[in-house]
């Protein structure tokens, strides 16, 4: 895997001053063991099942650098054991605030995570074997006060994600600019916004030459990219303590820029196959709720309708509509329920194929987890999961997973 580099500034001796300066401990750690069993542990169609055993330690730091600078910090280390071999997964967090004026305050995040991928998520080599990937954000954003209701942000983010080398034409690395007009309309009620998106998104290792049977495409230029504009428009409003609810929509322009390609299919000569660069307009939508009608019950409901970046090396682009549901409850005193669902479609278009046999595709995918979360004191927790997962495609390979496993979680701070 490539090299991975955390883009973070050293702050160790501001760090220790200001955690003998507080009598209060900015420090919070919290270890979770995982033993499981999952009956697809590479989610595709060999159904090849296995135990595994997770340790995740996360860690997080709260503190106040000076009275104008705070700063926080989370981080999540999780080792992986199972019969694919041991690796180790770090997720780490970092957010440095800066109060420049009292009407200008400036933030810096840097954004780490790392994962693995199946050989039934990826077209890969070998299809029974994990693959690893690392995603890293970079990020700057500016919120000044216009007035006592109005704001202006505006940010600036640079990104990129980089996998093994088995299946890097999944590389994308992406420069996007945003400017917000924030807008209070009822006070500490309801509140609008006025979006502006910039963004380019470069596949790094496409357009590479393919052959099908007889047929080769050998594409003109190695660079495979598009620019994306989003004009979108949001409301949040508070109903009342029980109740939060936000909207936003708009659109998204988007122009690619693909390579063209000499297609050879023996016997015949080759001819010049033009990229389909045409722009597009696409919707965009988001709307989410919040219910909390006690203290001990919460539950989410999030929508979204986006143009993204492609997760399939097949294809430049994709539409993914995704529903969203949670809920969390404390049955009794010591006992948490907390339950997830996830449902998505995602579509290819075929006039973004990259692979010179357009065809139009879909992925309907879900995932369901339910987790119980039992308190045996103040630092320890005995936990219980199941989870469901599965993807239906129009076209290769479809899987489904289910997983059980139970831990103990030990929080320290």
């Amino acid at each position: 895997m490539y090299k991975k580099k955390l883009l973070m500034p050293i702050f160790t001796g501001l760090l220790i001053g200001q955690l003998f300066a507080e009598s209060e401990r900015p420090f919070k750690v919290v270890n979770t063991i995982r033993v499981g069993y999952s009956d697809n542990l590479y989610r595709n169609d060999n159904n090849k099942a296995a135990t595994f055993v997770t340790d995740i330690i996360d860690l997080s730091f709260r503190a106040a650098l000076s009275d104008r600078t705070d700063m926080m910090l989370k981080s999540q280390f999780t080792l992986l054991n199972d019969q694919g071999g041991s690796d180790i997964y770090p997720n780490i967090y970092l957010m440095l605030n800066h109060s420049v004026s009292p009407r200008l305050l400036f933030s810096l995040s840097e954004y780490y995570r790392s994962g693995e991928k199946s050989g039934g998520d990826v077209n890969a080599p070998t299809k029974n074997a994990r693959y690893n990937y690392f995603y890293n954000n970079l990020g700057g954003k500016a919120d000044y006060v216009l007035t006592g209701k109005d704001r202006l942000i505006g940010s600036l983010n640079y990104s990129m994600l980089r996998h093994d080398k088995e299946i890097d034409t999944l590389d994308q690395t992406t420069i996007e600019a945003g400017l917000t007009w924030k807008r209070e309309l009822i006070q500490q009620r309801t509140f609008s916004t006025l979006n502006l998106r910039q963004r380019r998104v470069t596949y790094d290792n496409k357009p590479e030459d393919t052959t099908v049977g007889a047929t080769t495409w050998a594409y003109v230029q190695d660079d495979a990219y598009f620019d994306a504009t989003e004009i979108s428009a949001g409301l949040n409003h508070t109903f009342n303590q029980q109740l939060q609810g936000s909207v936003e929509a708009g659109v998204t322009y988007e122009q690619p820029h693909y390579s063209d390609a000499n297609v050879t299919t023996i016997p015949f000569p080759a001819v010049l196959d033009k990229a389909d660069n045409e722009a597009t307009l696409n919707p965009l939508l988001k709307a989410g709720l919040v219910y909390s009608p006690s203290p001990r019950t919460r539950l989410t409901g999030d929508f979204s309708l986006s143009r993204q970046a492609s997760d399939d090396d097949g294809y430049n682009g994709q539409n993914t509509s995704e529903l969203r549901f949670g809920a969390q409850h404390d049955l009794t005193a010591k006992l948490m329920a907390k339950a997830t669902a996830r449902f998505a479609k995602i579509t290819y278009d075929a006039q973004d194929s990259a692979t010179g046999n357009p065809t139009d595709e879909t992925d309907n995918r879900m995932d369901i987890d339910f987790r119980l979360t039992y308190k045996l004191n103040r630092m320890h927790f005995l936990e219980a999961g199941v989870m469901h997962r599965e993807t239906d495609r129009s076209a290769g390979s479809s899987w489904e997973e289910n997983r059980v496993d139970v831990g103990w979680r030990v929080e320290l701070n």
